[in-house]
């Protein structure tokens, strides 16, 4: 039985899909249950190891949400050759979607290369039949595997045009916050940041010409309104990859906001 897979769904049908950062097992089977699409889980501000990671991405599988994984690195650093070998296992352990925070199109290009790889749960789950499947099965998991550039350095910017439009990339993704950071030389997020938007427009231009997806996530807001204000937005600019910045942070947002009521309420 194929499993449920919101996120190729909404790719496939131009529809908008709606993820959340997520930490842990449990809130991965609240996101499916609530009706998100896709959780992120991030390797790249968490001590998650391979063991982690996969228990979180067996989860997803079961609870019928889509898995993205933004793998481990610091793209403010420069070219990191350890990207692609991270992604390498990443896919090994049955990733099909693996998001990439580069420096520039070099890094996206040397991940683009390893989706025909043929080790997909290589070890415990042999993918061919027999040795006429190799040639096409290959094929297919090289269709099906999603390697999300997301830029967040003036390099990768400086690469955004070139790297949408590679062959392979299905999808790009804006990291609203540290990249509205870069681009203003503020402290904090600017998430209307105007030179931002002007990245954001030309992307979904080019994306509907080479059919990628764009996403974004909404960046930190501190009312739930704002939130759904900034998912209106983007939806309305022709994003179709949406993300909000964490399950905690919103649950974080939502029960502080209720004690401080339930405080006032008691007078304490």
């Amino acid at each position: 039985m194929a499993l449920r897979n919101p996120l190729l769904d909404k790719y496939r049908t131009g529809g908008t899909a709606l993820g959340v950062i997520v930490n842990s097992p449990d809130m991965i089977e609240v996101c499916a249950k609530v009706g998100f699409d896709w959780v992120e889980i991030d390797q790249m501000f968490t001590a998650f190891d391979w063991s982690d990671v996969q228990y979180m991405v067996r989860t997803a599988e079961a609870a019928g949400i889509t898995p993205v994984l933004r793998i481990q690195s610091y793209p403010w650093l420069g070219y990191d050759h350890r990207i692609p070998v991270d992604v390498s296992r990443a896919l090994a352990i049955g990733l099909q979607f693996v998001m990439v925070s580069h420096s520039g199109k070099r890094e996206i290009e040397e991940c683009l290369s390893l989706a025909g790889d043929w080790h997909r749960k290589a070890l415990w789950l042999h993918p061919f039949k027999s040795f006429d499947d190799w040639g096409t099965v290959t094929d297919e998991m090289k269709e099906g595997t999603f390697i999300i550039p997301q830029p967040e350095t003036l390099g990768a910017l400086d690469d955004m045009e070139e790297t949408l439009k590679l062959p392979d990339v299905k999808m790009f993704f804006f990291a609203m916050g540290d990249l509205s950071k870069t681009l203003s030389g503020s402290k904090h997020p600017d998430w209307y940041n105007a030179r931002l938007w002007e990245y954001i427009r030309r992307a979904v231009a080019i994306g509907r010409e080479h059919g990628v997806m764009i996403g974004a996530v909404t960046s930190y807001a501190y009312d739930l309104k704002e939130l759904a204000n900034r998912i209106k937005v983007m939806h309305e600019a022709g994003v179709r990859l949406i993300m909000l910045p964490g399950v905690n942070f919103v649950t974080q947002l939502v029960l502080g906001n209720f004690l401080d009521d339930v405080k006032g309420t008691l007078k304490v």
